[in-house]
C-alpha cells in the first residue's frame, strides 16, 4: 500500500497540470480528438528509449498517431500533452468491463520504461530496439518475472520518483474528475499489450488510491450455458462449456454468417483462455 497522506503538489487548472501552483511542460501533441468524458486512468510504458524527452518527442509526431495526457519521466519530472478535456490516443483497441474504444474514457499516462528486455551473454539487457543496459548503471535495475498476461521476460524496475509522481498525480485526477477505475495497458488490449510491466505494483496502487470505489462491475455476462469456441461457428470446435452468468470480458466483435444469415460473434477472454460465443447469449449490460 502507498502512503497518500502526503501533501500533495500536484493541483489542475483549466484541464491543465500545475506542479506547486505552475502549469508543467506542456508540448502539445497533434494526435487527439475533442469527445472525452473520463471515467478512469489507463498506465503504459512508453518501451523506448530512457532519454528525457524521448517519448515526448515522439508523440509530437503526426505519424506517430498516438499519444498520451502524460509522460513521467525516470527523474520524475512530467510533461502534458493533450489537455484532461479531450480525448488522447494511447489505447488503441481496447475493451474496458464490455465497452470498447477506451480512449474516449480514459485518462493516457505514459511511464519512461523499457518494455521487455532480453538477458545477453555478456549480462547486459537487450529491450526491442537492440539498446545495451545494464543493471546497476545509471541506477538501473534488471528483474525476472513471468505472468500469463507478460509472458517470461526480463523488467526494468520503476524508479521511486516515477512512483511519487504517478500516485500524486493520480490522486489528483481522481479527486478532479470523479473517476473510478485504473487499469493497465495489458488488461484493456488483453493479448495485444503487456504494459505497464509485471514488476509494477498496479494492484496496491489500486487499492490505495480508490479502494472501494474502484469499479468492480463484472461487465458482460452469460445470459445462459455458452459453448467458448475457436472461431465463429457452429462447427466441431467447442473448446469448453461456460456456465450460466459468467463474467466475460469482449475483446472485439464480428458480423458472421455460420448458418446463411447474419449473426454477431463476441471473442471473450475468460479466464485463461479465449474464444468464440454466439451475441444472443451475452448480457452486455
Amino acid at each position: 500500500m502507498f502512503d497518500t497522506s502526503a501533501s500533495n503538489p500536484f493541483t489542475i487548472r483549466n484541464h491543465s497540470l500545475c506542479h506547486n501552483g505552475e502549469p508543467v511542460a506542456f508540448a502539445r501533441s497533434p494526435n487527439q480528438s475533442a469527445t472525452f468524458a473520463p471515467r478512469g486512468i489507463i498506465l503504459h510504458d512508453t518501451a523506448g528509449r530512457l532519454d528525457n524527452g524521448s517519448a515526448v518527442r515522439w508523440f509530437l509526431k503526426p505519424d506517430a498517431k498516438a499519444s498520451a495526457h502524460l509522460t513521467i519521466e525516470r527523474d520524475g519530472t512530467v510533461t502534458q500533452q493533450v489537455a484532461f478535456n479531450r480525448c488522447a490516443w494511447h489505447a488503441g483497441k481496447s475493451s474496458y468491463k464490455g465497452k470498447s474504444g477506451v480512449n474516449a474514457f480514459a485518462f493516457g499516462i505514459e511511464m519512461v520504461n523499457l518494455g521487455k528486455c532480453a538477458k545477453m551473454r555478456d549480462g547486459s539487457f537487450q529491450p526491442w530496439f537492440k539498446g545495451d543496459y545494464r543493471d546497476g548503471t545509471d541506477g538501473l535495475h534488471f528483474a525476472f518475472a513471468a505472468t500469463r498476461a507478460h509472458g517470461k521476460g526480463w523488467w526494468l524496475d520503476y524508479t521511486p520518483a516515477q512512483i511519487r509522481t504517478l500516485v500524486a498525480i493520480c490522486q489528483t485526477l481522481i479527486a478532479r474528475y470523479d473517476l473510478s477505475f485504473i487499469a493497465g495497458h495489458f488488461e484493456i488490449a488483453a493479448g495485444r499489450k503487456i504494459d505497464p510491466n509485471p514488476l509494477f505494483p498496479l494492484d496496491s496502487l489500486r487499492a490505495s488510491l480508490l479502494g472501494e470505489r474502484q469499479d468492480d462491475a463484472t461487465g458482460p455476462t452469460l445470459l445462459t450455458d455458452a459453448n467458448l469456441r475457436r472461431w465463429p461457428s457452429y462447427a466441431d470446435n467447442v473448446i469448453k462449456v461456460i456456465g450460466k452468468g459468467a463474467a466475460v470480458d469482449v475483446i472485439r466483435s464480428g458480423t458472421f454468417k455460420p448458418l446463411g444469415h447474419p449473426e454477431v460473434w463476441h471473442l471473450v477472454a475468460t479466464g485463461d483462455q479465449q474464444g468464440w460465443i454466439n451475441g444472443t447469449l451475452i448480457d452486455m449490460d
